[in-house]
């Protein structure tokens, strides 16, 4: 069909070269022009073949080698639709084994099951495609206990609800709390609500949205203050492949709001502590294109992530940040689960994000530069790479080693980044899959810091990246 419709806009064009009788006139010089613009333009939309038509599909096709039904068994929880969404081949359409490999890979990518295996069924009218998918369980409660090398506890729990109402959305609430590092008997108090629904009712749009509270005690002098700090953000994003897979480019953007308010507690009273909010607008820009094998993955993700802050959203100050990243997991051929994974990223700044805020940025512990502590590298601008292998202990798949290193540094403005300013770590850890959760993985690392020998120890559910 595109090549018959290809010959007819040939046609139109040679139809309209000038002859000898016109070729002086003005008309005779831009039609061809217009028929050449019209040959770069029109292809895109009229002969590119959609989604649901691969090239190289047979445009005449036996019925015997025709889909005429998709079923899917094993989905007590997720709807029909939710698993729909994410194929290339649909009803009507030949089954193509290449097609119904890449639409079960991609109903595997969602994270929800355990395992997704395909299968087809010959009758006398076509060919039935069956998906048997298992579920994993959808809530999750994760208690939380840890003790630094400072003897300061943490405690607290997260339950996360997973594929709510079958439809691939998540809702999490979590509490922490653990000894504030600068007050003595005091604590730092977490509270998160977050929410997520990707491909809203089916679309290319999905929303997430996010409120925490981070209450703890701050001091200047002999001053001791209790500060609330508030955040509330509301992100839409869109695919830009309309159908298909849930993978390829997004953009999105949204509403970021923050307040930081403060109650007198003991101490001279002092000016030091004033309420602020800041009101700004995220942007992102990201390409996903990442595959699960439950114990490993294979891919890459990167892209942007801004925001700006200005007073005529509301804000008290103005600010910017932006925050380029790029993921890599190299799954090594012929060695099941073995992944090499790589991580950077670059942070620049400018503006306060409250008035007197010191810094934008701030890395040290389990999930940047592992061997420093917390909070204990601070800039305006950062850089970060974060290596890891990955390797089965023993040939267990659920139980990894890993080996990593983590470079980077934070520097006092865009202007002073300094790249000769590195500090490193490396370190051992392993990694423990749930596969029945979604994507749990219960991790512990030991990180050696070579500036002054010392060892740090993280355990925790996720991986750094």
């Amino acid at each position: 069909m595109a090549s018959r419709t290809k010959a007819a806009a040939t046609s139109i064009c040679n139809s309209a070269r000038p002859t000898e009788a016109n070729r002086g006139r003005a008309g005779g010089r831009w039609v061809p022009c217009l028929c050449a613009l019209a040959w770069l333009v029109v292809p895109p939309f009229v002969f590119a073949q959609s989604e649901e038509e691969p090239e190289g599909q047979p445009a005449i096709a036996s019925r015997a080698d025709v889909i005429q039904a998709i079923e899917f068994h094993g989905n007590k929880v997720t709807r029909r639709r939710i698993l729909l969404q994410e194929m290339l081949i649909k009803v009507g359409d030949v089954a193509d084994p290449a097609l119904i490999e890449r639409s079960r890979q991609a109903i595997m990518n969602l994270g929800l099951f355990t395992s997704v295996v395909a299968a087809t069924e010959p009758r006398d009218d076509g060919v039935v495609l069956h998906l048997h998918v298992k579920e994993k369980y959808y809530i999750l409660p994760v208690p939380k206990l840890n003790r630094d090398d400072y003897n300061n506890i943490s405690y607290g729990a997260e339950i996360t609800a997973d594929n709510l109402f079958g439809l691939n959305q998540q809702l999490k609430l979590r509490y922490e709390t653990e000894d504030a590092v600068t007050v003595t008997e005091g604590e730092v108090v977490n509270y998160l609500l977050g929410y997520s629904y990707p491909r809203v009712l089916g679309s290319a749009w999905s929303l997430g949205a996010e409120a925490v509270l981070t209450r703890q005690p701050v001091e200047s002098s002999a001053s001791v203050y209790e500060q609330d700090a508030w955040s509330a953000a509301f992100r839409l994003s869109r695919w830009l492949n309309l159908r298909g897979p849930s993978r390829g480019w997004q953009i999105g953007s949204g509403l970021v709001w923050r307040q930081n308010s403060y109650e007198y507690r003991s101490g001279p009273l002092t000016d030091g502590f004033v309420a602020a909010s800041t009101v700004g607008v995220p942007v992102s820009v990201q390409f996903i294109d990442v595959n699960d094998y439950l114990y490993s993955r294979s891919g890459m993700d990167y892209g942007y992530i801004g925001e700006l802050g200005a007073p005529v959203l509301g804000s008290d100050t103005h600010y910017n940040r932006h925050e380029i990243y790029y993921r890599r997991y190299f799954l090594l051929r012929g060695r099941p689960h073995q992944n090499i994974d790589l991580q950077w990223k670059l942070g620049l700044s400018s503006g306060e994000l409250f008035p007197g805020e010191a810094n934008a940025y701030s890395l040290g512990g389990s999930k940047s530069m592992r061997a420093y502590d917390r909070g204990t590298i601070n800039g305006n601008a950062y850089a970060l790479i974060n290596l890891q292998y990955l390797v089965p202990v023993f040939g267990y798949k659920p139980l990894r080693a890993v080996a990593f290193a983590d470079i980077g540094n934070a520097y006092p403005s865009n202007r002073e980044f300094d790249a000769g300013k590195i500090l490193w770590d490396v370190g051992v850890g392993l990694r423990l899959r749930l596969k029945s959760f979604v994507k749990i993985d219960l991790r512990v690392d030991a990180a050696w810091n070579p500036e002054n020998g010392d060892w740090k120890v993280f355990a925790g559910t996720k991986d750094v990246f």
